[in-house]
C-alpha cells in the first residue's frame, strides 16, 4: 500500500486531464505522474509504485478508485478527443488507452479490473424538440449543489462511479426539458419519469432538484406520498443529502432548522464547508421539517416572499435569481395541506408568475390522478384538484411525475389530459446496475434453465395451504434467520460489506384488522422455532444444505460462504441477538402502531415487518431479504407496486427469497400470484422495449400524446363518454417481432366455434404433414415433431382478419401492417407450424386437414380474459430461426428446407382453458371448448417508417384529447411516424 502522502500526486495527475467534456481528456499517463510527483516532492522511485497501485487488486485502494472514476467518465462522455468513437464501447476504451500511452500489459490488466461498460442501458426519451438552454457551460457555472451531491454519493454513500455517471446522464435528460428559469416568456412543462419498483427514484429526483435549483429554480415543492412516514422519509433524505449541516444547524427563531440536533447520524449529513451563500452559491429555507408538514404561515408569510435584490428587474432576471434563497416544501399528498399552501401562495405580494417553481410528484399514479370514473357527474378527486390548482397558481411551475408503473393513470385517463398528462416528455429510466428486479425472479428469456440456475428455482418458494404448515411461514422465518447469520459471516470475512438492516416482510392482507393477528402468528412461530438448539438448528442445517448453499454456488459464487454449516453456528446466535426480544413489528396506518414503524435512517433494524398498504406504496423496506406474500391485488399497477422484494441487494443477492402464494383462494377458483405478477411484468418489459424502439425515430418523432394507444389494450381504463384521445394507432412496423395476443373469449362463446371453423377451413385448403425438426442453437441441440404446411400470404391475412377476440381490434395494427399500411412488409409466404406437445395423460385431440393435433392445456391469468401464453420457448427458437430472427443451425434436411427469406411463421396451439378448480378432473378439462391459440413470428424488413397514427380531429392535430361532441372529432388523417 502506498503512503497516504503520495495520494495528492495521483489526484493532481488525473485532475490535470479532467473528466468533463471541455477538459483536456486522457494524456500520457506516466508523463503526468512524473510531473505531479515533482510538484509534490515525491521521490522518483515512488512513481513506478504509484503506477502499479492504479491497478491494485484491491478495489478499495484510493489510486485504483480514482482511475476507475476517470476511466468510466471518459468511457461515457462526448468530447472532441474521443475521435467519434461511441460512448461505452471497446473502441472508446482503446482510444483512451492510446491517448494515455499505456503498455499492452496495462491494457490487459485494466480490462480485467476496470472493464468498459459496453451494455449500459440508457434511459428512453419520448419527447418533442426542446429549448437548448441547459448547456455544459451553464451547468459548470451554476453547479454547487449537484457537485456537493455527487461528492456525498461517492464518499458517504459509497456509490460506484458508473452509478453516478448514469444518474448524471438520466437527470440531465429531465432538467434540460424544463423551461429555462431565466426565460422571459411563461412556459409550463409536464413530464413523467418512469423508474423501476425500489430502484432509486428518490436519488433521481434529489439530483433533479439539485440541478434545477443550481440552474435557478427557487420554489421546490415535493409531493411525497400519502402517508406521514413517506413524507418524513423524503424530508430527511433531502435534508441529509442536499440541504446540509450548515443550514440545518443554524437556528433562527421560529424556524424548523433544528430537527436533527439529537440525530444519531448527524455526522453523516452532508457538509458544504460553510454557508453556501458565503461560498458563492445560495441558501435554502425549509418550510417543512422532519416531523412538521406544511402549516399556514399567517404572520410569517414573508418566508414565502420572493423579492429580488435589484429593484426594477423581474425576479427571474439572472441578477436577482442566482443570489436568491431557494424554498423547499415537502408535503404529504393531502388536500387540506395542499389547500393551506395554495392559500398562502395566493396571499403573496410579489409576482408569482416570475418565480421559477418545480413540483416533484412522487408516486404520481397514487392520489394525484383523478380517480372519479370517466363519464361520472362527480367532481374530480380532492387531491388531484389541489395539485392542478397549484399548477394554475404557479404559472412558471414545471411538473414532474415519478412512478414505477408505466401504465400509470397519468397518461391513460383522458379526463386528466389537460392537467396532469405528461405532454412534454416521458422518460423511462434504464435498469440500474446492481438492481434486483423482475428478471431476477422470473425466467423471461427462452427456456427455464436447469436447477438453481433458474431464477424461479433459486429465489422463489411457492406457498400453498395454511400458513402454519412447515414449508410455509416457518420455513420463511428459518430463511430469515439463516440469511441474517450468513450476512454476519460475510461481514466478518469482508468488512466493507456492511449490513445495517436485515428485514423480512409479511404481507397477507391490506386490512389493518388482520395485521395484529398476523403479527401474533409470526411472533408465536418465531418464539417456538427452537433456534437456540435442537429442532431449530436441524432445520437450519437442512435449509443451508438443500437451499442456500446450492443457490449461492449457482448465483453468486464469488461472495464469501462457509465451507460447512458448523462455521455458521456462532453467527446464528449473533443474528438472534440482533433481532432481539421484539422480533415483529406492525407497519400500517393505525396510529396505535406508529411507534413500530422503523426509521431506517436513524435506527438499525433487524426485524420481521407485518403490514399492508404501507408496505406496498413508496415506503422503502431497507435490507429486505425474505418476503412472504399472499395478498391478492385487483389491478396491474397495484400488483406491480407490491414488488417490495425488488431493489438493490449488494452483498446478499443470493440470500433473497420470495415466498408467494401459488393457489390463493378466490371463490371457487384459486389464483397463482407468481404467474399473475409475471404476466404484468412481461407487459411492462414489452412496453418499455416498444418505447425504446420507437423513441429512436427522429423524423417525425413519437410524442407523449402518441403513447396511450401503445399501452396494451387490456390495461386501458374506460374512456369518458365525451372525450377520447386524439391519436389513434393505425399500424406499427412489426418486422422482427413475436406477436402473441391472449385475450380469448370464454368457454361456450360462439366466437370459439367460429375460430375453430376458420382454422379448420384453412387447413382443408392447405393440408399439413407431420415432420421432425432438429436444430442447434447457442451450443444446444433441440428436436421437435410438428405439423406444418406453407400458406399463401393473402390466405393467412384472411384468417387473421376474421379471427374473433374478446375485444374487437386486438390485431388491427398488425393487420394494417401486413396489408402494407407502412409499405411492403417483406413477407413472401407463411409457415403454419404446430408443435406436437406430447402428454401421456392427454385425452383431447382436435382434427383438421385430415390430421389429429395434440391439445395442450393453458390457464387463464387470475379471473381475466387473458391466457398467460400459448407458445413455449423451445418452439419459439425453431420459429425464430425459420423467420430469420435468430441464428441457428438446421440439423436435418426437413428443418433446412423450411428456412427461407421473407417467410413468416404462424405458431399454432390448439388448447383447452384450464380454470384452476380443486375438484376438476382431467377429463373435465378435456371436455372444454378447444381454443385456437397462436403467435406470429414476422421476418425483419427495411421499412424506414415505424408507426402510423390517425388524428380524430384534424383541426386539433397537437391536442392530447378531443371532445367527441364537436363536429370535427372524426378520424380523418393518417400520420406516419
Amino acid at each position: 500500500m502506498l503512503p497516504v502522502d503520495v495520494i495528492p500526486a495521483v489526484r493532481t495527475a488525473l485532475n490535470t486531464m479532467g473528466d468533463n467534456p471541455g477538459d483536456l481528456g486522457p494524456q500520457p499517463l506516466m508523463a503526468e505522474l512524473w510531473t505531479a510527483a515533482k510538484r509534490w516532492r515525491i521521490a522518483d522511485t515512488m512513481v513506478a509504485l504509484i503506477a502499479e497501485e492504479l491497478l491494485s487488486e484491491d478495489a478499495n485502494a484510493t489510486p485504483r478508485a480514482l482511475l476507475t472514476r476517470f476511466l468510466h467518465r471518459w468511457d461515457h462522455m462526448d468530447a472532441s478527443w474521443a475521435d467519434k468513437t461511441k460512448p461505452n464501447t471497446h473502441e472508446r476504451r482503446q482510444r483512451i488507452y492510446k491517448l494515455l500511452e499505456v503498455t499492452d500489459e496495462f491494457r490487459t490488466k485494466c480490462d480485467r479490473l476496470i472493464p468498459a461498460r459496453v451494455e449500459v442501458e440508457e434511459p428512453t426519451v419520448i419527447a418533442d424538440q426542446h429549448e437548448e438552454w441547459y448547456s455544459e457551460a451553464r451547468k459548470g457555472q451554476h453547479g454547487f449543489y449537484w457537485n456537493a451531491y455527487t461528492r456525498y454519493l461517492r464518499e458517504e454513500n459509497h456509490w460506484a462511479e458508473p452509478s453516478i455517471i448514469d444518474l448524471d446522464r438520466a437527470t440531465d435528460l429531465v432538467v434540460e426539458r424544463l423551461s429555462d428559469p431565466e426565460r422571459r416568456e411563461l412556459y409550463q412543462t409536464k413530464g413523467l419519469v418512469v423508474g423501476y419498483v425500489q430502484s432509486g427514484k428518490t436519488a433521481n429526483f434529489t439530483a433533479v432538484i439539485a440541478k434545477a435549483a443550481d440552474a435557478g429554480y427557487r420554489l421546490i415543492i415535493v409531493l411525497a406520498g400519502t402517508l406521514d412516514i413517506l413524507r418524513e422519509q423524503t424530508q430527511r433524505r433531502l435534508d441529509k443529502e442536499l440541504i446540509g449541516r450548515e443550514l440545518l444547524s443554524s437556528r433562527p427563531e421560529g424556524s424548523l432548522e433544528h430537527d436533527y440536533a439529537g440525530d444519531a447520524e448527524w455526522g453523516q449529513f452532508i457538509r458544504h464547508g460553510g454557508r453556501p451563500s458565503e461560498l458563492g452559491a445560495f441558501d435554502w429555507q425549509r418550510l417543512t421539517g422532519a416531523k412538521e408538514d406544511y402549516r399556514s404561515l399567517r404572520r410569517g408569510i414573508d418566508a414565502l416572499e420572493f423579492v429580488g435584490r435589484v429593484l426594477g428587474r423581474r425576479y427571474n432576471d439572472p441578477a436577482n435569481l442566482h443570489s436568491s434563497t431557494a424554498r423547499l416544501i415537502v408535503v404529504k399528498k393531502n388536500p387540506a395541506v395542499l389547500k393551506k399552501l395554495a392559500k398562502d401562495l395566493g396571499a403573496l405580494r410579489g409576482r408569482l408568475d416570475e418565480v421559477p417553481a418545480l413540483i416533484i410528484d412522487d408516486e404520481s399514479d397514487q392520489a394525484s390522478v383523478n380517480t372519479v370514473k370517466p363519464g361520472s357527474d362527480k367532481e374530480r378527486t380532492a387531491t388531484s384538484r389541489e395539485i392542478c390548482g397549484l399548477l394554475k397558481t404557479l404559472k412558471r411551475a414545471q411538473y414532474i411525475g415519478y412512478t414505477a408503473t408505466p401504465f400509470a393513470n397519468v397518461f391513460i385517463n383522458p379526463d386528466d389530459a389537460e392537467d396532469l398528462f405528461p405532454k412534454d416528455y416521458i422518460i423511462p429510466l434504464g435498469r440500474p446496475g446492481g438492481y434486483m428486479g423482475v428478471r431476477d425472479f422470473h425466467d423471461l428469456d427462452g427456456e427455464k434453465p436447469e436447477g438453481f440456475a433458474s431464477k424461479e428455482k433459486a429465489f422463489v418458494r411457492g406457498v400453498e395451504g395454511e400458513d402454519v404448515a412447515d414449508d410455509n411461514l416457518l420455513r420463511a422465518i428459518d430463511a430469515f434467520v439463516l440469511a441474517g447469520a450468513l450476512k454476519l459471516y460475510r461481514q466478518r470475512q469482508q468488512p466493507e460489506l456492511r449490513f445495517k438492516h436485515h428485514t423480512m416482510l409479511v404481507h397477507r392482507s391490506h386490512q389493518m384488522v388482520d395485521h395484529a393477528d398476523d403479527a401474533d402468528l409470526v411472533r408465536s412461530i418465531y418464539e417456538n422455532a427452537g433456534y437456540r438448539g435442537g429442532a431449530g438448528l436441524v432445520r437450519l442445517k437442512r435449509l443451508y444444505v438443500e437451499d442456500f448453499e446450492p443457490v449461492h454456488d449457482s448465483q453468486e459464487p464469488s461472495l464469501p460462504f462457509p465451507q460447512a454449516f458448523g462455521e455458521l453456528e456462532p453467527f446464528i446466535g449473533e443474528c438472534l441477538q440482533k433481532i432481539g426480544s421484539q422480533p415483529v413489528g406492525v407497519v400500517n396506518g393505525d396510529v396505535a402502531n406508529r411507534d413500530q414503524t422503523p426509521n431506517f435512517d436513524k435506527d438499525r433494524v433487524w426485524r420481521i415487518l407485518v403490514g399492508g398498504t404501507k408496505l406496498s406504496r413508496g415506503y422503502t423496506v431497507e435490507g429486505l431479504t425474505i418476503s412472504y406474500y399472499r395478498r391478492r391485488a385487483g389491478n396491474a399497477d397495484t400488483l406491480m407496486q407490491m414488488g417490495r422484494w425488488f431493489g438493490f441487494r449488494r452483498g446478499y443477492r443470493d440470500l433473497v427469497r420470495l415466498f408467494i402464494g401459488r393457489a390463493e383462494p378466490d371463490g371457487k377458483r384459486t389464483v397463482d400470484l407468481y404467474e399473475a405478477f409475471e404476466s404484468i411484468c412481461r407487459d411492462e418489459e414489452q412496453f418499455r422495449a416498444q418505447l425504446k424502439r420507437y423513441s429512436k425515430q427522429a423524423h417525425p418523432r413519437v410524442l407523449p400524446r402518441h403513447v396511450p394507444p401503445l399501452v396494451p389494450s387490456h390495461m386501458l381504463m374506460p374512456t369518458a363518454r365525451n372525450k377520447m384521445y386524439n391519436a389513434q394507432l393505425v399500424s406499427q412496423n412489426f418486422g422482427g417481432d413475436l406477436v402473441e395476443r391472449t385475450m380469448i373469449p370464454r368457454n361456450g362463446s360462439p366466437a370459439l366455434a367460429a375460430n375453430r371453423e376458420l382454422v379448420s377451413s384453412l387447413l382443408d385448403r392447405f393440408p399439413p404433414s407431420r415432420t421432425t425438426l432438429a436444430l442447434s442453437f447457442d451450443g444446444k441441440q433441440a428436436e421437435t415433431t410438428a405439423l406444418t404446411c406453407l400458406v399463401e400470404h393473402g390466405e393467412m391475412l384472411g384468417v387473421l382478419q376474421d379471427y374473433q377476440w374478446t375485444k374487437p381490434g386486438v390485431l388491427s395494427p398488425v393487420i394494417e401492417f401486413l396489408q402494407g399500411g407502412l409499405g411492403n412488409p417483406g413477407i413472401r409466404d407463411w409457415l403454419f407450424f404446430a408443435p406436437q406437445v406430447s402428454d401421456d395423460n392427454a385425452s383431447a385431440r382436435w382434427s383438421a386437414g385430415a390430421v389429429d393435433f395434440n391439445v395442450v392445456y393453458r390457464a387463464r391469468i387470475d379471473d381475466s380474459d387473458r391466457i398467460k401464453a400459448f407458445t413455449e420457448p423451445r418452439h419459439r427458437k425453431f420459429a425464430e430461426m425459420i423467420a430469420g430472427l435468430r441464428v441457428g443451425e438446421p440439423l436435418n434436411a426437413a428443418t433446412e428446407k423450411l428456412v427461407s427469406p421473407g417467410r413468416a411463421v404462424f405458431l399454432f396451439y390448439p388448447c383447452v382453458d384450464v380454470e384452476r378448480q380443486t375438484d376438476e378432473t382431467k377429463s373435465e378439462k378435456a371436455s372444454r371448448d378447444i381454443i385456437m391459440g397462436f403467435a406470429l413470428l414476422l421476418p425483419a424488413n427495411s421499412l424506414s417508417v415505424q408507426m402510423a397514427f390517425k388524428v380524430r380531429d384534424e383541426s386539433q392535430q397537437d391536442a392530447v384529447v378531443v371532445d367527441l361532441t364537436t363536429d370535427g372529432a372524426q378520424p380523418k388523417r393518417q400520420r406516419k411516424v
